[in-house]
Protein backbone atom coordinates (compact mmCIF):
# COMPACT_ATOMS: atom_id res chain seq x y z
CA UNK A 1 0.00 0.00 0.00
CA UNK A 2 1.11 3.44 -1.00
CA UNK A 3 1.74 6.19 1.25
CA UNK A 4 -0.44 9.60 0.48
CA UNK A 5 2.78 12.02 -0.05
CA UNK A 6 5.93 12.01 -2.18
CA UNK A 7 8.96 12.02 -1.12
CA UNK A 8 12.20 12.71 -3.54
CA UNK A 9 13.63 9.63 -4.69
CA UNK A 10 17.01 8.40 -2.35
CA UNK A 11 20.89 9.02 -4.47
CA UNK A 12 22.06 5.62 -2.77
CA UNK A 13 24.63 4.91 -5.71
CA UNK A 14 24.12 1.51 -7.63
CA UNK A 15 21.63 0.92 -4.94
CA UNK A 16 18.32 2.19 -7.15
CA UNK A 17 16.73 0.37 -9.64
CA UNK A 18 13.88 1.32 -11.85
CA UNK A 19 11.37 -1.08 -13.54
CA UNK A 20 8.37 -0.19 -15.60
CA UNK A 21 5.57 -2.27 -15.58
CA UNK A 22 2.55 -0.92 -18.30
CA UNK A 23 2.49 3.03 -17.32
CA UNK A 24 3.98 3.28 -14.28
CA UNK A 25 7.53 2.92 -12.89
CA UNK A 26 8.68 1.18 -10.51
CA UNK A 27 11.41 2.32 -7.85
CA UNK A 28 13.80 -0.98 -6.10
CA UNK A 29 16.34 -0.52 -3.63
CA UNK A 30 18.61 -3.30 -3.95
CA UNK A 31 19.99 -4.45 0.11
CA UNK A 32 22.10 -7.45 -0.86
CA UNK A 33 24.10 -9.30 -3.08
CA UNK A 34 24.89 -13.22 -2.97
CA UNK A 35 27.36 -14.44 -4.43
CA UNK A 36 26.73 -18.33 -5.50
CA UNK A 37 30.62 -19.87 -6.34
CA UNK A 38 28.93 -23.04 -7.73
CA UNK A 39 26.54 -21.32 -10.36
CA UNK A 40 29.35 -18.23 -10.91
CA UNK A 41 26.43 -16.23 -9.77
CA UNK A 42 25.42 -13.50 -8.42
CA UNK A 43 21.93 -13.62 -6.49
CA UNK A 44 21.00 -9.48 -5.99
CA UNK A 45 18.20 -9.09 -3.08
CA UNK A 46 15.70 -6.12 -4.33
CA UNK A 47 12.26 -4.62 -2.49
CA UNK A 48 10.07 -2.21 -4.17
CA UNK A 49 10.47 0.62 -2.18
CA UNK A 50 7.74 3.17 -4.27
CA UNK A 51 6.21 4.71 -7.49
CA UNK A 52 7.76 7.31 -9.14
CA UNK A 53 5.42 10.15 -9.95
CA UNK A 54 3.98 10.87 -13.43
CA UNK A 55 4.62 14.37 -12.58
CA UNK A 56 7.66 14.75 -11.60
CA UNK A 57 10.54 11.90 -12.40
CA UNK A 58 12.68 13.33 -9.52
CA UNK A 59 10.03 11.84 -6.86
CA UNK A 60 8.37 8.84 -5.80
CA UNK A 61 5.22 7.52 -4.03
CA UNK A 62 6.68 5.60 -1.32
CA UNK A 63 5.13 2.64 0.76
CA UNK A 64 6.35 0.77 3.72
CA UNK A 65 9.63 -1.10 2.64
CA UNK A 66 10.57 2.54 2.51
CA UNK A 67 9.87 3.60 6.03
CA UNK A 68 11.89 -0.22 6.67
CA UNK A 69 15.20 0.75 4.67
CA UNK A 70 15.05 4.82 4.83
CA UNK A 71 13.82 5.78 9.04
CA UNK A 72 15.49 8.51 9.16
CA UNK A 73 13.19 10.34 6.31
Amino acid sequence: MYLDFLVKIPEAAGKITYRKRDDSCYVYYEYDRIYDPTRKFTNVKRAMIGKQSKADHLMMQPNQNYLKFFPEV
